[in-house]
C-alpha cells in the first residue's frame, strides 16, 4: 500500500466507517505489520481534532508464547484493567477501529483449544459492558482488512496462484476493487454501496417473513424468525444519531431469530476459524432452535467445545443473506478472514443476538429478552452457509412463499 492510498483508506475509515468528529477518541487495534496504515489513520484522527488516539498492538507470537507457557491458572480470570479499559471505551463513548489482517497466519495452530476457550471467556466476562456497547451500536465502531505479506501468501497458496515478487502487494491488488480504493471517489461508491443495501433491507422488512428455508448440497434448514426480527445492513447509527460501518467491506443483510425455532441440517461452503483454528466443511443440526449435533472434515473437537462455550453458543443470534454478485464472491479467492467470507456468502452466527436487529430487546431484562427468543451469548461466530447452489425461500406469516436468493442472486421484489 503507498502513502497516497493509505491516506486515502484512512479517510475512507474515519469519515466514512465511524464518521468521526472533533472531540472524539480513537481506540485502534492493530498488528505490527499494519503500522503504515495504522500511522496514517493517527494522523489523520489528529488533523481532525481528536480529544485521544489510543493504539493496542497485538502480537500472534507473543499471544502464542502465552497460550503455550503460562501457568494453568493464568487462563480463568481476566487482570482488573481488562474490565476498567472496556468500560472506559464504553462509558466514554470511544469510537473503535480494528484492522484485521493476520502477520502469521499460523501462529495459533496447534495451540491448546482448551486454554484459548477459557482465555476468550474469561476475557469476555470480563468485558460485559464493552461487548453491550458493541453489540448495541452505544459506540462507533468498525472493522477493516489490511494485507500483509504472510496473509498474502496464503491466500494466493490456498487458490493454487502465485503472488509473485511480492504477496502483500498482490493481495491489496485484490482488495482494492472490494474496498473502492480503485475509485475515483471511494466514500462515494461505498455510500452507493450502503443505499443498496438498506432498500435490500427494507424489501425483506416489508416482505414480513416468519421463517427463512436454506436448501442445497448438504442445506435443508428452517430458522424462525421473531416479529421483532428487523432487518438491517450495511450501516448502523448510534443513539444520538451518529451513523457508521461496523465492517467494510459489508455484502449483507442480516436479521437476529428467535432462537427457540431453527430445525435442519446445514452444511457450511468456506472455512472459519474458530478458538485459533481453521474448521473446514462443518456442519450442524439443528432441533428446536439448538445444535445438537455437529461435524468438521477439519476441526471438528474445536468446533465442540465452541459449542460448549455456554448455553446460548449453540443457538442462532445472526441470519445473513449475501449474494454472489459482491466483488469477494466473484474474486474467487476464500480469504479465511471472517470480515471478507462472511461478506461473500450467506451465512449464519452461532452466539450473541444483535439489539438493533432485535426490536425492543435494549429496554429488556434478561429473563424478558429470553422469554422472547433473544439469544444471550458470550461469543458471537459466523458460519457461511451460502453459495449459488444454495437457494433461500421465505415464508410470511400467512402461510405464503416467496423466493429470496436463487442460485445465488437476490430476487425477492417489492
Amino acid at each position: 500500500m503507498n502513502e497516497r492510498t493509505a491516506a486515502s483508506f484512512a479517510d475512507l475509515a474515519l469519515d466514512t466507517c465511524l464518521s468521526f468528529r472533533a472531540g472524539d477518541r480513537l481506540r485502534v487495534q492493530a498488528e505490527f505489520a499494519h503500522r503504515p496504515l495504522v500511522h496514517a489513520i493517527a494522523a489523520k484522527a489528529w488533523e481532525r481534532g481528536a480529544r485521544d488516539v489510543r493504539v493496542e498492538w497485538s502480537d500472534p507470537g507473543l499471544s502464542r508464547i502465552y497460550f503455550d507457557k503460562a501457568g494453568d491458572g493464568s487462563f480463568d480470570s481476566a487482570p482488573t484493567w481488562v474490565a476498567a479499559d472496556g468500560a472506559m471505551y464504553a462509558d466514554e463513548g470511544w469510537c473503535v477501529l480494528v484492522l484485521k489482517g493476520d502477520e502469521d497466519p499460523a501462529a495459533l495452530d496447534g495451540v491448546n483449544a482448551d486454554r484459548l476457550q477459557r482465555h476468550q471467556r474469561s476475557r469476555a466476562l470480563a468485558l460485559d459492558r464493552y461487548r453491550d456497547a458493541i453489540m448495541s451500536y452505544k459506540i462507533p465502531w468498525t472493522i477493516l482488512p489490511v494485507a500483509t505479506e504472510a496473509w498474502g501468501r496464503a491466500v494466493f497458496a490456498a487458490a493454487g496462484r502465485d503472488p509473485g515478487p511480492d504477496a502483500e502487494e498482490a493481495l491489496w491488488e485484490v482488495l482494492a476493487p472490494i474496498l473502492y480504493l480503485d475509485r475515483p471517489d471511494p466514500r462515494a461508491a461505498l455510500l452507493a454501496r450502503a443505499a443498496e443495501l438498506r432498500e435490500r433491507s427494507g424489501i425483506l422488512e416489508r416482505a414480513r417473513l416468519s421463517e427463512l428455508r436454506f436448501s442445497g448440497p448438504g442445506t435443508d434448514l428452517s430458522i424462525g424468525l421473531s416479529p421483532r426480527s428487523r432487518w438491517a445492513g450495511a450501516d448502523a447509527s448510534t443513539p444520538d444519531g451518529r451513523r457508521f460501518m461496523p465492517n467494510h467491506p459489508t455484502e449483507e443483510v442480516f436479521t437476529s431469530p428467535d432462537c427457540r425455532l431453527a430445525t435442519g441440517r446445514v452444511a457450511c461452503t468456506r472455512p472459519v476459524k474458530v478458538l485459533g483454528e481453521t474448521v473446514i466443511d462443518a456442519w450442524f443440526e439443528f432441533r428446536e432452535g439448538k445444535v445438537t449435533a455437529s461435524g468438521a472434515k477439519k476441526g471438528a473437537d474445536t468446533l465442540a467445545r465452541y459449542l460448549d462455550v455456554d448455553s446460548g453458543s449453540r443457538r442462532l443470534g445472526e441470519v445473513a443473506l449475501v449474494d454472489a454478485l459482491g466483488p469477494i464472491w466473484k474474486s474467487g479467492f476464500v480469504f479465511d478472514n471472517i470480515l471478507l467470507d462472511e461478506n461473500a456468502a450467506c451465512h449464519i452466527a452461532l452466539g450473541s443476538a444483535y439489539v438493533d436487529a432485535f426490536e425492543g430487546s435494549g429496554d429488556m431484562s434478561p429473563a424478558e429478552r429470553a422469554a422472547e427468543g433473544y439469544n444471550e451469548s458470550l461469543v458471537h461466530t459466523d458460519f457461511m452457509i451460502g453459495s449459488p447452489e444454495v437457494d433461500v425461500e421465505g415464508r410470511r406469516a400467512d402461510g405464503s412463499r416467496v423466493s429470496i436468493l436463487k442460485e445465488g442472486v437476490f430476487v425477492l421484489k417489492d
